[in-house]
């Protein structure tokens, strides 16, 4: 990613950081683990992660959009990204090598 993508995926954390403590507490913890900005700068990928309840996590950032992207246009006035909200996938990587070693560990 160059430097230009990089200031804006900066941007996008901090405007969607402190929405982050507004998600439900089923989901507990909730934070973002990546952003990334396309080269063109017509999307933001949004990799987050939650200690439970990821997909209620996602679905809650995803109804506050609206809110989320008008702020974004006040500090990036220049053109909008389109917002997308993912799991972060290696989060569930590295817990089943967790668990493949703790298990391997147990069985020496």
């Amino acid at each position: 990613m160059g430097k230009r993508p990089k200031m804006l995926a900066s941007v996008v954390r901090e405007v969607i950081s402190p929405v982050l403590h507004e998600c439900p507490k089923a989901c507990k913890m909730v934070s973002i683990t990546e952003v990334e900005v396309s080269q063109d700068f017509s999307y933001a990928t949004i990799y987050i992660s939650a200690l439970e309840e990821p997909e209620r996590a996602v679905q809650f950032l995803e109804a506050r959009l609206p809110a989320l992207k008008s702020t974004l246009g006040k500090i990036h006035r220049n053109r909008v990204p389109d917002l997308r909200f993912r799991i972060d996938p290696r989060i569930d990587r590295g817990n089943k090598v967790d668990e493949l070693l703790k298990k391997e560990n147990n069985d020496v």
